[in-house]
Formats: structure tokens, C-alpha cells, sequence
């Protein structure tokens, strides 16, 4: 793909004016959700928030968290190329700031556009996880090392500007969610990319991705995503021992 075809972001002002009220409502009335320490977002210059992924609604539960904040602003959405939704959800997601990367083979045009985002001084929300992976609060899927890769490319870029990464742990009370979920949105403190600039590149991406995965979670669950996908839907017991579940058992569940 050449860069002149690689996907853009685009925010439409009037169709974040019409949504505004009904993300407000339905949040209200469909979920109980809660911000915590919406104050660490900062309110200029270049940032990533970086949350852990638990469901295709992450995305109004970061705008909610945006709400919050001392200052709103429109947020891009860089997601992995299989999660881009088609027919009307896929036009509002395109208009809501999201474009697609594969998260196996990244191409140049879809990493120039994270660049032109971030160096312009705005906000880009990536999900360090790479997917959705429906895990309990506190758990984490290791990441993928391409946050870290690219904030400390712009942020080589930026100078004496500071690029801000801001990880945020999406918190759910159902791995599913449902009507009457319960979502604790918790803004974890802020890590500052020109901290790791003193080290050599591949030691600052190991480091920074290693701090980020910290700041996300508790532990480091490693298990398959079809395992991960069947505990979800309640198709696997908790209590089994994965290590000893035959693969065909779990191919089977996905």
C-alpha cells in the first residue's frame, strides 16, 4: 500500500455535536460507569492514551473519560485492521477519528499518519494489546511493542516538546458487557517518552513497553485468545488447568 492509499484519519465536528447527548445518555442509562483521576489527562500537547482492551465499547468509555478531563479533546483511534467495522457502524467509526493498521505487518503510510498526528500536537489512542482480550480487572495480554516504537520516533522529532503517554485501565464487571455493567475507567499516571531517550533505541522500547505494561496491569496473562475468547463466554471453566485442555478442545470453544 503506498502512502497516498494508506488510510486517514477524520474527526466530523457535527457528527460529535449530534452524538454528544446520545453518548450521554446511553452511557447513563446503559452501563454504571466511573472516572478516576480524569484530572492526569492533560489538556495540550501531544499525548497517547493507551488503555488495555476489553470490547468493541472501549471507544465511548474513552470519550466519557475525555469528558471528564479539564480540557475535551477529539481523539484519533489507530485499531488493528480486523476490528474496523463495515456498513453504518463502519461510517460512523471513519468519521469518528478511527483508521485501521495491521497489527502483523504495520505499513509506512499508517505510521507516517500516527507521526503527522502526534507531531501536530494532538491526541491518538492506541491499544497497546494489539486486540481485544477479554480479561478480569486487573490483567493484562503483553504488548505489542509498537506504542513504544513510535512515541520514541516523535518524540525524537518533537524536540523540546513532550510527548505524553497516559495508560488507562478499562475495568469491567461482566467480560461481556451488558446492560448494567459496571466500567471503572482509571487514569494511571503519565509516563513521559523523553525519560527514555537516553537509552539506546531497542533497550528505550523494551523499557518503555515493559513501564507501560506495568501501569496496565497486575498481571501478565499470556493464555491464547481463543482461550481467553471461551472463559469469556463462560464455555471453559476458570477452574480447569488450560495447560492440560487438549488443543482440539480449544479450537472447538472458539
Amino acid at each position: 500500500m503506498s502512502a497516498a492509499d494508506a488510510p486517514r484519519s477524520y474527526v466530523a465536528p457535527w457528527l460529535i455535536g449530534l452524538l454528544w447527548p446520545i453518548h450521554w445518555l446511553f452511557l447513563r442509562c446503559y452501563f454504571r460507569v466511573r472516572v478516576h483521576h480524569a484530572d492526569r489527562l492533560p489538556s495540550e500537547g501531544p499525548l497517547i492514551l493507551a488503555p488495555t482492551h476489553r470490547s468493541r465499547s472501549d471507544t465511548l468509555m474513552l470519550y466519557e473519560a475525555d469528558r471528564k478531563a479539564p480540557k475535551f479533546r477529539m481523539l484519533r483511534f489507530l485499531t488493528s485492521h480486523n476490528e474496523v467495522a463495515h456498513g453504518l457502524q463502519g461510517w460512523f467509526v471513519r468519521r469518528l477519528g478511527a483508521f485501521p493498521i495491521n497489527t502483523n505487518r504495520p505499513t509506512p503510510g499508517a505510521l507516517k499518519h500516527c507521526r503527522e498526528i502526534l507531531e501536530s500536537g494532538q491526541s491518538l489512542v492506541i491499544f497497546p494489546e494489539g486486540n481485544i482480550f477479554r480479561l478480569p480487572p486487573g490483567e493484562v495480554h503483553p504488548l505489542k511493542p509498537g506504542a513504544a516504537w513510535i512515541s520514541l520516533q516523535v518524540q525524537e522529532n518533537l524536540g523540546d516538546n513532550r510527548l505524553t503517554i497516559v495508560p488507562i485501565r478499562l475495568n469491567y464487571s461482566d467480560r461481556l458487557l451488558k446492560f448494567g455493567s459496571r466500567a471503572d475507567i482509571e487514569i494511571r499516571p503519565p509516563i513521559q517518552v523523553s525519560d527514555y531517550l537516553t537509552l539506546p533505541r531497542k533497550k528505550a522500547i523494551t523499557t518503555l513497553t515493559a513501564d507501560l505494561q506495568k501501569a496496565l496491569g497486575d498481571r501478565v496473562n499470556d493464555a491464547p485468545r481463543t482461550v481467553i475468547d471461551a472463559l469469556a463466554r463462560g464455555e471453559i471453566l476458570p477452574s480447569i488447568d488450560l495447560a492440560e485442555l487438549p488443543t482440539e478442545r480449544i479450537e472447538e470453544n472458539a
